[in-house]
């Protein structure tokens, strides 16, 4: 079971973008460190593993379109978002610096999508089971186009 140090404080950033104005932790003992570190992550501890996104952190929340938003919006799941999103950066930054392992790539974005899943599963308030499907299985399916390097990473 993991847990959060906080709700989320950020500034929204038009158009898409919020800022996190302190910082934000999720602690599991779950994680599988190892392949996040291999792209960058930088993760606190040995039994219980801490990810830390920092003050100024740029943020879409939840990359759900917003015809969905009836169903899912951004900030039912956004504090598990913002972890994932950090993630996902760390892998686009380990390409850009011309990292092509495939595994170390593959596995780290697994690694990711787990934490998000996890983290969806212990927020609170709590996250309907069927939201944390949707959300989960659509980063397994399409979050491929996410950890391709871009500018400003």
């Amino acid at each position: 079971m993991g847990k959060f140090n906080n709700k989320i404080e950020a500034e929204f950033n038009p158009p898409r973008k919020w800022v996190l104005s302190r910082m934000l932790t999720y602690t599991n003992q779950d994680i599988n460190a190892e392949a996040l570190k291999c792209v960058g992550v930088e993760i606190k501890g040995s039994k219980m593993f801490k990810i830390i996104v920092g003050e100024g952190f740029e943020t879409d929340l939840a990359s759900v379109p917003r015809m969905c938003w009836a169903f899912i919006a951004p900030w039912d799941v956004a504090r598990a978002a913002i972890i994932h999103d950090l993630l996902y950066k760390r892998i686009r930054q380990y390409r850009g610096a011309g990292g092509d392992d495939k595994k170390i790539i593959s596995e780290a974005k697994k690694a990711s999508d787990d934490v998000f899943h996890m983290a969806m599963k212990d927020a609170d308030p709590s996250v309907a089971g069927w939201k944390i499907a949707a959300a989960y299985y659509s980063v397994r399916m399409f979050g491929r186009w996410s950890i391709i390097p871009r500018d400003g990473d």
